[in-house]
């Protein structure tokens, strides 16, 4: 009995992502959106672009095509029936799309990178984060701690406030408050003799250009144990380790609680606290906004002197 070959189904060909055509994605949204709201003129005022606009798109669009797209019917437009069935299969999709991209641009806008040391960001920064959150409930925070404002690449941050560093190129910078250092160090007994100034912040740290300048004057030490980040500094002096040249600012909540103690009465003038907006914060509204916020803000609850100010470089 002879056998019957099986031949197999032809099934429809599967086009190589690679052999698409490369059509703009905004002349496309320009087709549909004549195609679903019925007008150029609908479709203008849903893309927040002129009428003008949508018709250079799609006359864009035509050319790339090789074919009309639309035809006009008194006073107003039509598709064509090719752009009518092209549009209606791909209509779901390209809605979906634009949907799904503004979606992710809201929340974009909506963070607010903010990179700052954490010393400064846990003893002055973090309280007025929840007051603006308060505020504003819409926005959004992402803090980003650093031990110098040259660790983070610029696209990375909104807002950078950070101690005595040269702004970045097309930042716009502000002055928050001038800084005070102050000598520290684990509370002892009143028998003991206190230990020995051991800690100094280092260059790399958000202090370091004020102990660059107490060397300069010949009133530094020499430091036996060097920290590029004024937390665990701290965290170490009030653990016994040395006495070390804080910012009153971080150092303010250990002495609040008991865990560090002035060990001296003998104040530094240390460099002010700056907060740069990048190029990108200032065009985020959220971001500007509460830049602007801080900068009135920035004397609420602050001791020492301050000086708030603005410059563009």
């Amino acid at each position: 009995m002879p056998t019957s070959r099986r031949t197999a189904t032809p099934t429809a060909a599967v086009v190589p992502p690679a052999s698409v055509p490369d059509l703009p994605m905004h002349e496309l949204l320009a087709l549909e959106a004549v195609f679903r709201l019925g007008s150029v003129q609908a479709a203008a005022e849903a893309l927040h672009v002129t009428p003008s606009g949508v018709s250079h798109r799609i006359a864009s669009l035509e050319q790339r095509i090789g074919s009309p797209l639309l035809r006009r019917r008194g006073r107003g437009v039509v598709l064509t029936e090719l752009a009518e069935s092209c549009v209606a299969a791909i209509s779901p999709g390209l809605v979906a799309f634009a949907a799904a991209t503004q979606a992710l641009l809201d929340r974009e806008h909506r963070v607010i990178r903010i990179a700052t040391a954490a010393a400064i960001g846990v003893a002055w920064l973090l309280p007025r984060l929840q007051r603006y959150a308060q505020l504003h409930p819409e926005a959004r925070f992402e803090l980003l701690t650093v031990a110098t404002a040259d660790e983070l690449a610029t696209d990375r941050w909104d807002l950078l406030i950070h101690y005595g560093n040269a702004p970045r190129r097309g930042a716009r910078r502000g002055t928050l408050f001038q800084e005070t250092l102050i000598q520290v160090g684990a509370p002892v007994p009143a028998k003991q003799t206190g230990p020995r100034p051991l800690l100094r912040l280092s260059q790399l740290d958000l202090a370091g250009p004020a102990a660059e300048r107490r060397s300069t004057r010949g009133d530094a030490h020499h430091a036996q144990l060097v920290f590029d980040d004024a937390l665990a500094m701290l965290e170490a002096a009030s653990a016994g380790a040395g006495l070390a040249w804080a910012t009153e600012t971080a150092a303010r909540p250990y002495l609040a609680q008991g865990r560090l103690v002035r060990s001296s009465p003998d104040d530094r003038e240390g460099l002010r606290y700056t907060a740069d907006l990048s190029e990108a914060g200032q065009l985020k509204p959220l971001a500007a906004a509460f830049y602007a916020w801080l900068l009135e803000h920035v004397g609420e609850g602050q001791g020492g002197a301050v000086t708030p100010g603005c410059t563009k470089k």
